[in-house]
């Protein structure tokens, strides 16, 4: 039963009460009934707090796939730049016997494996920057949610706190009425 059903059906016991005579709109109502509305109430409002940690639960989920995306990317970084580097070797050890051409070969290992080092830095800070991107919108999206959430949940809350005032209040008043008919009938009965 969700809370628009349990305010309905508050409507509906209001609405299907047994009219007492002289109270002015008063009526009794079932107390099993009543109670059970109110058991339901209870269980309606667990369900918004199951979704924020349902929100909650996917926000983890996608920070383990921004890590492990993250994980990905550095590793094939860090193989890109140890075959480059081995290339790099392989190309100085075939070149060993000229000095000239060594220098020339070590110069060029070196601006390989600079270069090498270089983009997988900048690919392991794009693979952070989009982590934290993911994390960013995933806590915006988790917040907004658990939000509406408890917007909704506040906003039902308040209209059946202002169903149950008008339903005491009518009790109140028959309670009264009561009190007033007793006075009335026991001061007849004495003359």
């Amino acid at each position: 039963m969700n809370i628009t059903q349990i305010v309905e059906e508050l409507e509906s016991l209001a609405g299907s009460g047994t009219r007492m005579p002289g109270f002015r709109g008063k009526v009794m109502v079932d107390k099993d009934r009543l109670t059970t509305i109110a058991s339901g109430l209870r269980e309606a409002i667990p369900a918004n707090v199951r979704e924020a940690h349902e929100i909650l639960r996917q926000k983890d989920s996608l920070l383990n796939l921004a890590a492990m995306e993250a994980q990905r990317i550095k590793e094939s970084a860090s193989g890109e730049a140890t075959s480059v580097v081995e290339a790099a070797r392989k190309e100085h050890a075939t070149k060993v016997d000229q000095t000239e051409i060594v220098k020339a070969a070590e110069a060029k290992a070196r601006e390989i494996t600079d270069h090498a080092l270089q983009q997988a830095n900048e690919i392991m800070q794009d693979a952070q920057k989009r982590s934290y991107r993911v994390s960013d919108e995933s806590d915006a999206t988790a917040a907004a949610r658990r939000d509406g959430a408890d917007q909704y949940a506040r906003e039902v809350l308040f209209g059946l706190e202002e169903r149950l005032s008008q339903l005491l209040g009518q009790v109140r008043r028959g309670i009264d009425a009561l009190g007033v008919e007793s006075g009335t009938t026991a001061g007849s009965n004495r003359s």
